[in-house]
């Protein structure tokens, strides 16, 4: 971030006038005692304090310069920052929607003991106010899913079928999905996923399977397949489109399968503009289907545009080292 969203005009200013910025690093010096008593859990990690050093918000992770300003603007309103949530539930701590608003902000925040703490509390008022409702336990099973408590989530699923509440066939699916990431058994899921209609569990399963499979390594020409069967439910309006294609088709070449697939699908990416990643992309797998005369001439376009990374250089020379021309 010190590359372009702390060195953004913008950024200087609004820190000059309006916050004490103090750089500490969490493994020297003060950092380990700072650390371990704002409970931060990732780099970087921008604690926002009031002048008695309590935690009004934090941003954590990457923030490009927009994201990051319209962050400081946020937290300087008071929207949605974690203070105004604490000081919303301590005014009513019988509400268990603001004890779960309030858990959500605790997890974008990656303070997962805090969110798991008061996801328990709202979990025992809707057992003692017996409102066992599909949406109410539902929301908190995805909760604690977030947080990483699979085993938790699964057993709240499955009481929402056992029960038959309302919409248990989300929660069955659900339910499935979990216990295949858990378990690393795909068929049931599988076999599932082969009669039903609705194309959001279709993605969730596909991509669920392919990350088992691709880690096993075992079936290549089932990853293949399901990649393929993944990357067709998405249609032109997917906001992240060319890079889902360039991803199948990068992948495609490691695995060496579906090769003519993959370029229909790189170029179709490069339909959204000439981005050098993915011509990068597109050579690989031109070298891969035996055109290296074409694959030489859209890697000297990757050089052209970034002349100074190695890996286009490295290309251009692994091709041609496996060429006769």
């Amino acid at each position: 971030m010190d590359n372009d969203t702390y060195s953004d005009k913008r950024i200087i200013k609004y820190a000059s006038e309006n916050l004490i910025s103090i750089k500490i690093d969490a493994e020297k010096g003060s950092g380990p005692e700072q650390k371990k008593k704002y409970r931060v859990r990732g780099y970087p990690t921008i604690l926002l304090l009031d002048s008695f050093g309590n935690e009004i918000d934090r941003i954590v992770g990457y923030r490009p310069p927009d994201e990051f300003m319209a962050e400081l603007v946020r937290i300087e309103s008071g929207t949605n920052t974690l203070s105004s949530l604490q000081s919303k539930y301590l005014r009513n701590m019988d509400d268990p929607s603001l004890e779960l608003t309030l858990v959500e902000k605790y997890i974008d925040l990656n303070v997962k003991d805090s969110a798991e703490k008061h996801l328990k509390n709202a979990l025992q008022y809707y057992e003692q106010e017996n409102e066992f409702t599909f949406q109410n336990i539902f929301n908190i099973s995805q909760l604690y899913y977030r947080i990483g408590s699979v085993d938790v989530s699964i057993e709240l699923l499955d009481k929402i079928v056992e029960n038959d509440i309302d919409s248990s066939e989300t929660a069955y699916f659900y339910g499935l999905l979990y216990k295949t990431k858990v378990s690393n058994k795909v068929d049931d899921l599988l076999q599932y996923v082969s009669i039903i209609d609705n194309i959001e569990w279709k993605k969730l399963s596909y991509w669920q399977v392919i990350r088992i499979v691709k880690k096993s390594g075992e079936d290549p020409d089932l990853e293949a397949s399901l990649y393929l069967k993944a990357v067709n439910l998405y249609d032109k309006n997917y906001k992240y489109l060319p890079s889902l294609l360039n991803g199948f088709a990068w992948r495609m070449t490691e695995l060496g399968r579906n090769l003519p697939k993959a370029l229909e699908k790189v170029n179709i990416a490069l339909e959204y503009g000439e981005d050098v990643p993915i011509l990068d992309t597109k050579a690989e797998v031109l070298w891969k289907l035996g055109r290296t005369e074409d694959a030489l001439e859209i890697i000297n376009k990757c050089i052209q545009g970034d002349p100074n990374k190695k890996h286009y250089q490295d290309q251009k020379a692994k091709f041609l080292e496996n060429n006769n021309i």
